[in-house]
């Protein structure tokens, strides 16, 4: 009689093995997406309340905004992007793989922070998405 182990057995428990380690692989990089997309979230947010929070509190005695492009967000002084003060810009990465639409630019007024825009900015990942609503008060509200 010998010991061991057949080629049927084997070719099972490979088999096996590799369903479950594909499965593990399908979800942990749903698992990564989802939190790339909600760490995004968390940042824009972040820095549409940092400009917010510099209008309010009158620096530099001007208003200030948010720029979104395909890369980055920028942080600017001035009444717009396009006529802002570049030297005081202040530029955070965006990540890759989540798309970005509705807004690409907001505006808040000293003092009051007031925005110029009243819109939703939508951030995908193709499988979730996530909604910025900012009102012409100001405020910053996501679902």
């Amino acid at each position: 009689m010998k010991n061991g182990f057949t080629l049927v057995e084997i070719v099972i428990v490979v088999a096996i093995l590799a369903v479950v380690l594909g499965l593990g692989y399908f979800v942990g990089f749903d698992f990564y997406k989802n939190y790339a997309l909600h760490s995004e979230k968390d940042i824009l947010i972040s820095v549409l309340r940092k400009a917010r929070s510099q209008a309010l509190n009158n620096v530099g005695a001007t208003a200030h905004g948010v720029y979104i492009d395909d890369s980055s967000y920028t942080i600017f002084y001035g009444n717009s992007f396009v006529s802002r003060d570049s030297q005081y810009d202040e530029n955070i990465r965006k990540a890759p793989g989540i798309s970005l639409s509705g807004l690409n630019e907001v505006v808040f007024a000293p003092l009051t922070a007031t925005s110029t825009a009243s819109s939703t900015i939508v951030l995908n990942n193709n499988r979730n998405s996530f909604f910025i609503d900012i009102n012409s008060e100001g405020r910053i509200n996501w679902r």
